[in-house]
């Protein structure tokens, strides 16, 4: 199944009623820099994950104990790396229905910050003093020298864009020189990169994302995400989806420029966020509820597809491509590897 399967039903039939639309122009007038933005708008942000119950009970699948907490798990193809809190290193293994099998261990520098996927099929973990970038075989290239980095991404034609806490945006090649640089951000916390190339900039700060364009100055246009926007993926081509964690509820935006297409409630503290393009439905965790949940995006707001238990503080996930879902738990418990079913059709 084609990747983009999820992307053109989104587009295709994402009839947006009167009046979420007059909520999407409320919340998310464009704009061509944070500072334009009104003023008791940024009274929000800074989401973080909720803690989570006490109590958990993961149903089905397969747990994986893995060392400490976990802070990120990424797929690619059917390989996942485990980062952990501490973020000192980077465990890659392969995942076949929900047997794990561990492969490379890659040391990160010290105070290495999120791991993601790059368009390019590596994964790119940022670090004060640049990124590391790791093949899903496990070689490893350190670019260093670009200062302090906040997060990155990787496109498909090897170009690395690195942000910075203090809002900037730079566009480099594969050797890390620097192309461009873009200002008009209180800060980047995340990046993501979409099939057609187009840019998006996560504000977790003040909770907006905006459009990266290396021809301007400036990033923009940018859009409220939501009350307190916490995590954000791409979706197939030329679009992505984001966790409002503080407003509960799931933000799914085109790209190329960013425009809010879906907006609809969730459960409680949505956080980590992921595509399953085998089954055409769009996971999220809440770790108000330690559950994983699959939403159908077809029919202009999400419909509820499965609910699973699962490790507590489930603030990781990934869903590798032949749709195993890996839920990584920030409190001790593992890996979640679960080959769910859905309710009803997906179409």
């Amino acid at each position: 199944m084609e990747r983009n399967t999820v992307t053109r039903r989104v587009l295709r039939r994402s009839g947006v009623p009167a009046a979420l639309l007059a909520l999407v122009v409320g919340l998310s007038a464009c704009s061509s820099a944070t500072s334009q933005l009104e003023e008791g708008q940024l009274a929000q942000g800074s989401a973080a994950p909720a803690e989570s119950p006490q109590v958990s009970e993961p149903e089905g699948g397969e747990l994986v104990p893995v060392p400490g907490s976990v802070r990120a798990v990424v797929a690619v193809g059917d390989r996942v790396a485990v980062q952990s809190q501490t973020g000192g290193d980077l465990q890659i293994g392969r995942v076949d229905g929900t047997r794990w099998t561990p492969e490379h261990t890659i040391e990160l520098p010290a105070d290495a910050g999120t791991a993601t996927g790059g368009d390019d099929g590596s994964f790119v973990v940022p670090y004060p003093d640049g990124v590391v970038v790791v093949s899903p075989e496990g070689r490893s290239r350190q670019i260093s020298g670009t200062g302090p980095v906040s997060a990155a991404a990787v496109t498909q034609e090897g170009k690395l864009i690195t942000g910075t806490a203090e809002g900037e945006v730079v566009i480099r090649d594969a050797e890390g020189v620097e192309e461009a640089r873009l200002e008009g951000l209180t800060s980047v916390d995340s990046l993501t990169v979409a099939r057609d190339g187009s840019v998006t900039a996560l504000s977790r700060t003040d909770t907006v994302i905006a459009s990266i364009d290396p021809s301007e100055e400036v990033a923009g246009p940018l859009l409220r995400a939501g009350r307190g926007a916490g995590m954000m993926s791409d979706l197939g081509e030329g679009s992505l989806v984001a966790s409002d964690t503080v407003g509960n509820t799931l933000l799914v935006y085109s790209t190329s420029p960013v425009r809010l297409h879906q907006q609809f409630p969730v459960g409680a503290a949505p956080w980590a966020v992921a595509e399953d393009p085998s089954r055409s439905v769009v996971w999220v965790t809440s770790t108000g509820t330690n559950t994983v949940q699959a939403y159908d995006l077809g029919d202009g707001i999400g419909v509820l597809r499965a609910e699973i238990p699962t490790v507590r503080q489930p603030d990781a996930l990934a869903v590798t491509d032949s749709g195993t879902v890996v839920v990584g738990s920030a409190d001790g418990a593992g890996l979640h590897l679960i080959r769910p079913n859905l309710t009803g059709p997906a179409g």
